[in-house]
């Protein structure tokens, strides 16, 4: 899994995550368009970094049970859990590892199934990792929240075993500076020269090329491989893991007495 961050430094827990196609998406819209730099629409702290991790994971048994190794994937705001529904599937199901995708007419497209025809990176996906106390933004988490909602992630060492709070372990594996996989040697000096990573009116940069053409399935593969490869030339020892398969159902995760989706 991989994760757009700033330069502060944090667990990956109650974030959500992506493939490499999912954080390119990710920076593409929210992210490097911005008049005041990478700073995003919800926050004040840009962006510098792609970060990779090794997750390991294991479904909770009532998930595994309706035939899913992924739920639902939670959206978080500053180690806010905000949905959908409330949160509620932690209760029914554990801290699940959640997918999701943006193909047409699949299963796992949710909640953010509005994305289907606006996103144009081949098989992006995004995660989520609940983390301890989710109820709660990382300024208001307590003691006691934290023993009461610890999350999905197992004790340092331990092997996932699908308990409702030992479901996926992490191990960051290493990281690439935003600017470097644009060819920008110092970003503030860009910006100062009048660059602009990405004008969604035009469709276009200044001084860069790189997220030029958004609604292109072949240039944003080949940003995608741009990624890869340089994670390839910092990392040449790493293992090369294939994305796995997101098998969230959306239908039967919620079922007819719950909610419609």
């Amino acid at each position: 899994m991989y994760r757009v961050q700033s330069a502060e430094n944090y667990p990956p827990e109650n974030q959500n995550m992506g493939n490499i196609a999912g954080m390119l998406w990710y920076l593409h819209n929210e992210i490097v368009w911005h008049e005041g730099g990478r700073r995003g629409t919800f926050f004040n702290v840009p962006k510098t970094r792609l970060e990779r991790f090794k997750v390991s994971m294991r479904a909770p048994a009532p998930l595994h049970e309706k035939g899913m190794n992924f739920g639902v994937v939670n959206t978080f705001d500053a180690g806010n859990c905000t949905g959908p529904f409330g949160c509620g599937n932690f209760k029914q199901y554990g801290y699940t590892v959640g997918c999701e995708t943006w193909d047409s007419g699949s299963s796992n497209n949710f909640p953010h199934q509005q994305w289907n025809s606006i996103n144009h990176y081949p098989d992006a996906a995004w995660y989520s990792l609940p983390g301890p106390c989710p109820s709660q933004p990382v300024a208001s988490k307590t003691a006691a929240c934290r023993e009461a909602e610890p999350g999905g992630a197992c004790p340092t060492g331990q092997t996932p075993n699908g308990e409702w709070n030992c479901t996926f372990s992490y191990e960051k594996l290493g990281e690439i500076s935003i600017d470097e996989l644009e060819g920008i040697g110092s970003y503030e000096a860009f910006i100062k020269a009048g660059g602009k990573e990405y004008d969604p009116l035009t469709d276009r940069g200044v001084g860069t090329t790189f997220w030029d053409n958004k609604n292109s399935s072949s240039a944003c593969q080949r940003r995608v491989q741009a990624a890869l490869n340089l994670f390839e030339v910092k990392f040449p020892n790493q293992p090369k893991l294939q994305d796995p398969k997101c098998d969230f159902n959306k239908y039967v995760f919620y079922d007819a007495s719950q909610h419609r989706v």
